[in-house]
């Protein structure tokens, strides 16, 4: 994932522009510094999370003339973004998102700073699906649509989890082509189809569900209550919809928690301050319930127990935890 900060404005011209994939410029609204940041995660253009001071991007008819037949799917990560296209006006609210034509002239930006996540869609990949795009060009997409949820998350892991892993069934596809169809397929899910997702079996959304349903485990292992119907029940899904996902990545429930779990108690043994608590207090912070089935695991995930990876000091411990666990 590829972070850039624009200096100027005639940087973000130069340098940035191309980046986004579509021809337009930016006009500020007042006479504050200008700036902003693009983060691709997928390191290419085509998806791009944009962040920029007060002002509109516009798409000029020279702009158009260029020749682009595809469409731009916007989502409004901020509150009061403004929309203008084919005489209509639209306010998208933080979560929302909209479809605009490459083919017609546009502007889009907010008085308060912009900040939005664009993906651009060829119309062959409408037409590949069989989708009208066209009827949902500057059309509200409502924040509860279950599809444009599970993009926004799949989104967001991207940033934080990368693009490894991305589930891909068996295929010998690159990791950044499967995630890419990815994207497609589930902006081209939000632009057509309205009801509840479910388990589907399309690759794109048990890779978004498998993103979400690590994100939040997380977020949360540190709890000994945690199972794994309660977080299929946090996505909405049954708990062997999300085995069977799992299963798929090369993963189990366990192993995942139990990973999580030994690296944070790994982590509290190595550090300096953490010396006047026992290791029956740093297990219980990690999650673990029962101190002998802890100084098994760690034993066989990091060769040493607790107290010899304490005595050996940070600087050793920080070496020994560099290794992955055997599969």
């Amino acid at each position: 994932m590829q972070v850039r900060r624009c200096r100027s404005l005639q940087h973000w011209r130069e340098e940035f522009l191309p980046l986004a994939g579509v021809l337009c410029d930016f006009k500020p609204f007042n006479a504050a510094p200008f700036h902003g940041s693009c983060i691709l995660p997928l390191d290419q253009p085509g998806v791009v999370e944009s962040r920029f001071s007060p002002g509109m991007f516009i798409r000029t008819p020279e702009h158009v003339k260029a020749g682009d037949d595809g469409f731009k799917f916007v989502i409004s990560i901020a509150n009061g973004t403004h929309h203008e296209q084919l005489g209509r006006h639209l306010q998208l609210r933080r979560g929302e998102a909209t479809l605009v034509r490459g083919d017609e002239p546009c502007s889009n930006g907010s008085p308060t700073g912009f900040r939005g996540t664009a993906v651009v869609m060829p119309q062959a990949e409408f037409e590949a699906r069989g989708i009208r795009p066209d009827d949902a060009v500057m059309q509200r997409m409502s924040s509860q649509c279950e599809a444009l949820r599970l993009l926004q998350s799949y989104l967001r892991s991207l940033e934080t989890r990368g693009i490894d892993g991305a589930v891909s069934f068996g295929t010998l596809t690159p990791a950044r082509e499967i995630v890419w169809r990815h994207i497609l397929d589930l902006a081209a899910l939000a632009v057509s189809w309205r009801g509840t997702v479910g388990e589907s079996d399309l690759g794109s959304v048990a890779d978004a569900r498998l993103r979400a349903a690590l994100d939040h485990i997380a977020a949360h292992f540190s709890d000994p209550r945690l199972t794994i119907e309660m977080v299929a029940g946090s996505q909405g899904i049954s708990a062997r919809y999300l085995r069977q996902l799992m299963e798929a990545s090369g993963h189990s429930y366990v192993s995942v928690v139990n990973e999580l779990r030994l690296q944070k108690a790994f982590t509290a043994l190595s550090a300096t301050g953490q010396h006047r608590r026992t290791i029956l207090e740093l297990a219980m912070d990690a999650g673990f319930s029962d101190v002998s089935h802890f100084n098994r695991l760690f034993r066989t995930r990091f060769g040493d127990t607790p107290s010899g990876v304490r005595a050996q000091g940070p600087v050793q411990s920080k070496k020994d935890a560099g290794s992955e666990p055997d599969e």
